[in-house]
């Protein structure tokens, strides 16, 4: 009884471990996004496409390579935020992708 319960306490730990913050760039100014992934160092956003706002876009950002997996490195990249549509932001890609 004793062995379940451990399992269960780690498996909701590692769960909680692993879950993303999701934010809405339209509802954030560039700065707050980019406090956002410094405090997080990773976190999915929901932005405007920036030729067409009535487009949402979703996907994964972070604030350093660090937080890209070993076969990833960061880039730079943009979002748009409530005040601007040139967020500058981070995304991992691939090492073979430069």
């Amino acid at each position: 009884m004793k062995t379940i319960l451990l399992v269960t306490v780690l498996c909701v730990f590692a769960a909680s471990a692993q879950a993303m913050n999701r934010y809405n760039t339209r509802n954030m100014t560039c700065s707050q996004v980019q406090a956002a992934l410094k405090r997080d160092g990773a976190a999915q956003l929901q932005y405007a496409a920036p030729d067409n706002p009535s487009i949402p876009l979703y996907d994964t950002f972070v604030s350093a390579t660090r937080y890209c997996r070993s076969s990833d490195m960061s880039r730079p990249a943009y979002v748009t935020a409530r005040d601007t549509k040139k967020c500058k932001v981070r995304q991992c890609v691939a090492k073979s992708h430069r």
